[in-house]
């Protein structure tokens, strides 16, 4: 499962600044759409611990690709499940509170261990292999690159990398709602249609596709506040 990815260049969009202020930015508690993909590909019921398996995968288990992995709460929890994991970020600060988070198996790029493959990559440019894994998931992510050519262009990159019949599941932001930047942030997210992300799909089977709205606070941004996010889960076609 082990990609060459590009260390070249990087432009973290700040992401190694937000990391760097606080440990374990997004908690240790996966996102709900962690599981929705682990259910699509069959995976055993999660554990009610959240914790590094012990072992690695056993022969057969299905490949997952944690775009932007940040401190590996949803790597852990695939992994957990039974997945063999590429957990993948562009922050070595993210990885770095990987490691603290969850000890030897967490974070360090380049480090493997329980099923997950931590490496520095950047969606945008790293090498995928086509049809390389049966799922990926992508949290978070795809609201931060640069504008709506760029999303769609990694969209297609992670489409492409995955094996006919595996699945996406993408969370992200969208046009619903205006995005308040915290104090002292001026960077702004690309906030495209619920529907534009849909139109991506066009050809997969959709397996679940919702738009809510979702009120929280979080360390560094400590207001409470609004987004609209979309959240999507397609399969390929066996023959796409």
């Amino acid at each position: 499962m082990s990609q060459e990815p590009e260390t070249n260049g990087y432009d973290d969009g700040g992401c190694d600044a937000r990391y760097t202020r606080t440990t374990c930015l997004w908690g240790r508690r996966p996102d709900g759409i962690s599981d929705t993909l682990a259910d699509a590909l069959s995976l055993p019921p999660a554990p009610e611990e959240i914790a590094p398996p012990s072992a690695p995968p056993g022969a057969g288990a299905p490949t997952v690709l944690d775009v932007g992995c940040g401190e590996g709460r949803n790597a852990v929890r695939l992994a957990q499940r039974g997945a063999r994991v590429l957990a993948m970020d562009m922050s070595a600060a993210a990885l770095e509170n990987g490691a603290r988070a969850w000890g030897s198996t967490g974070g360090g790029a380049g480090g493997g261990a329980g099923g997950i493959e931590w490496r520095r990559g950047d969606a945008r440019t790293t090498r995928l292999a086509p049809g390389s894994f049966d799922g990926v998931l992508a949290c978070s992510v795809l609201h931060w690159l640069r504008d709506e050519s760029q999303v769609a262009d990694v969209i297609a990159r992670l489409q492409a990398a995955t094996s006919p019949g595996g699945v996406n599941a993408l969370l992200m932001f969208n046009g619903g709602h205006a995005y308040r930047p915290p104090a002292g942030e001026m960077r702004l997210p690309v906030l495209l249609p619920h529907d534009w992300y849909l139109a991506r799909y066009d050809g997969w089977t959709v397996l679940s596709a919702t738009d809510t709205d979702s009120t929280h606070t979080h360390t560094g941004h400590e207001e409470p506040h609004t987004h609209a996010v979309t959240r999507l889960v397609a399969r390929r076609g066996v023959g796409g």
